[in-house]
């Protein structure tokens, strides 16, 4: 199953975010479909404290941005 050009953008524009907070080393690799379930490449084995709560926030913003524009979400 081919990734949604949406999903792909999505991705993009994380990874762009993830790299512009100095975290180059954390990438989205893909979407898993049909679950859509983000699966994270990381070059080091953990993540762990500032920078695991600047990758989640990264992305929630990121979901949350999407979900209020497809009106699932109050903004």
């Amino acid at each position: 199953m081919q990734t949604p050009a949406r999903l792909k953008d999505l991705e993009h524009s994380i990874n762009e975010d993830l790299s512009k907070a100095n975290l180059p080393e954390v990438r989205i690799s893909s979407f898993k479909l049909p679950e859509q379930a983000l699966e994270l490449t990381f070059e080091r084995e953990t993540a762990t404290g500032v920078i695991r709560d600047k990758i989640w926030e990264i992305i929630n913003s990121h979901y949350k941005r999407l979900m209020s524009e497809l009106g699932l979400l109050e903004g």
